[in-house]
């Protein structure tokens, strides 16, 4: 904001450390000359002490827009631009705001900043390029940067810049609308031999900073620093990684590694089953029956059936499987396919289907999200530890679908076997009953013998020892429903329809749709209880969004 002084373009008339000041400039004609009274009048309005005529008019006379000191004028001081200065809370910076003047103030100076700085006793990293703006181009009204303070250069010890990529949690691309690319991944980060992997940087070391009071501000020394760790297949050599042969680089807790990676066309009678301490690359499939175990990753490019692959780290079916109720699937990590179809799945992470989840035992220690594609679970078994985001599940024509979430699979499944146990013992204990009244119904009669009597006795401990076996099993079974309580983070999302047909559960908490089914569907455990609400893609709730890839 730019103020006007006290002018009517003939001359100027304003206040000026203690004294009024005057600037008359040159006159092109006689419409433009400046009269004493012209300026006598000004200062009778400002409240100017008068000074001599005579005095003025040589002012007038110079006309050369020269300032000059007219009289002492302590009052005008109200009229002058105001500077207020904050400083920030560390010392480290300080800004100001001028306050425009009043009518007959004149702009603010270089000594008013001076002053006010002097005040604030700040007297290191002014900005006097900044203070110059402000007085040049009159800003007035607004916060800028005064002063900075030299922050200290802490010191550090030397560090590990790893020159691949360390962060594989969400290796796909993302296509519009939420889809997946299995196409594009980049679990196995492939090196060639004498390939820089990592290198250690220098050290560096402290330098002391001064804040805007001009004092020291001490740095921290530098601490012990990391250290480069090569493991198989990698050298040091002049505090830098090299690879010593080809293969995937990765990372292992704290050690950089080269692990080979096998690439085979197809998995057939050629090959035979693969069994591999590294990553697997099958540019094809694999024939019905053939098995692939690899202690990294394993990525396949076409379909595959009847198989049974177990991948120490992550699976990528870039296809799908549709395993005729034979195939298997094992992951230390996350699974990642097209579709998948009647087989088992057992993973350790998480699974993400850009298809659909058709007919199959799946057991998954993470999440579950589908995307893209038809996005829907029908028939069969999913239990996942952490939540579910599909379209649909179940189907029109009432497929039996179990979904079950919240609960860790290995965990349910100890306790359905502890279900089967307690059958199983119910039954022998009403084998035993039977037993134990068909004796005791023969030594009722006369003719009963000592034996009669000896396989009664027998028997009433075979039900006595059935029913402490029974009220143990119980005891386990009550102490895993009581493990069985669902994480309440977990969710069950259904964006367009839950069939009927189909049971989501929470741990032992079931969710049965009813009459038409659910449609649009939120559903999560609280409390005990399983809650149901709409699914809005605009008003999703922030607990889940944020739990949804990229905070959908």
């Amino acid at each position: 904001m730019t103020a006007q002084h006290d002018s009517d373009k003939r001359f100027s008339l304003y206040y000026r450390d203690g004294y009024a000041v005057l600037e008359v400039y040159p006159c092109e004609n006689k419409e433009q000359k400046v009269y004493a009274e012209d300026i006598l009048n000004r200062m009778k309005i400002l409240g100017i002490p008068l000074v001599r005529m005579m005095k003025l008019e040589e002012i007038i006379e110079r006309s050369d827009g020269v300032t000059e000191l007219l009289t002492e004028w302590p009052a005008g001081g109200h009229l002058a631009p105001a500077i207020q200065i904050r400083v920030n809370e560390d010392r480290m910076s300080a800004e100001a705001f001028v306050e425009p003047p009043r009518t007959g103030g004149g702009r603010v100076t270089l000594e008013q900043f001076n002053a006010a700085l002097d005040r604030h006793k700040l007297r290191f990293g002014i900005k006097r390029d900044a203070i110059s703006d402000c007085i040049e181009k009159e800003r007035y009204s607004e916060w800028f940067r005064i002063a900075e303070g030299r922050p200290p250069v802490h010191g550090q010890g030397g560090k590990v810049r790893y020159l691949f990529n360390l962060d594989r949690g969400k290796p796909f691309r993302e296509l519009p609308f939420g889809r997946i690319d299995l196409k594009e991944l980049n679990f196995i980060d492939y090196k060639e031999k004498d390939c820089e992997l990592a290198v250690l940087e220098p050290a560096i070391e402290p330098q002391d900073g001064k804040d805007l009071y001009d004092d020291i501000v001490a740095a921290k020394p530098a601490g012990d620093g990391e250290s480069l760790n090569a493991g198989t297949g990698c050298e040091i050599r002049e505090n830098k990684v090299f690879a010593l042969e080809n293969g995937n680089v990765r990372l292992d807790r704290g050690v950089v590694i080269v692990e080979p990676v096998v690439t085979v066309n197809n998995v057939d009678y050629e090959t035979g089953n693969l069994s591999f301490e590294g990553s697997v690359i099958v540019k094809g499939h694999v024939a019905d029956g053939f098995e692939i175990r690899a202690s990294g990753d394993i990525q396949i490019g076409k379909s595959v059936g009847r198989v049974r692959i177990i991948a120490g780290r992550n699976l990528i079916l870039q296809s799908g499987i549709n395993g005729d109720k034979e195939g298997h699937l094992e992951t230390g990590g996350d699974l990642y396919a097209r579709f998948v179809e009647s087989c088992f799945v057992d993973t350790k992470g998480s699974v993400f289907v850009s298809g659909a989840l058709l007919n199959s035992t799946v057991k998954i220690g993470g999440d579950l999200l589908l995307e893209g594609g038809r996005c829907e679970i029908v028939g069969g078994l999913t239990v996942v530890r952490g939540w579910v985001k599909c379209r649909k599940i179940g189907s029109l024509y009432e497929a039996k679908t179990t979904v079950v979430a919240g609960v860790d699979p290995e965990q349910l499944d100890s306790f359905h076997s502890l279900l089967r146990e307690l059958a199983k013992l119910r039954e022998q204990q009403d084998n035993l009953d039977k037993q134990l009244h068909h004796f005791e119904k023969l030594c009722s009669q006369k003719e009963a013998t000592g034996l009669t009597f000896r396989q009664r006795d027998q028997a009433a401990e075979s039900v006595r020892e059935a029913e402490y076996k029974v009220g143990e099993k119980l005891k386990e079974i009550n102490h895993m429903r009581r493990e069985l309580h669902p994480d309440e983070k977990s969710f069950v999302l259904a964006e367009d329809m839950i069939y009927l047909g189909s049971k989501v559960s929470f741990g032992l908490l079931d969710f049965i749709p009813r009459q038409r089914g659910a449609s649009k569907t939120i559903l999560q455990s609280k409390e005990g209880k399983i809650r149901e609400t709409g699914y809005n893609p605009a008003q999703i709730p922030e607990e889940i969004r944020k739990a949804l890839p990229s905070g959908e």
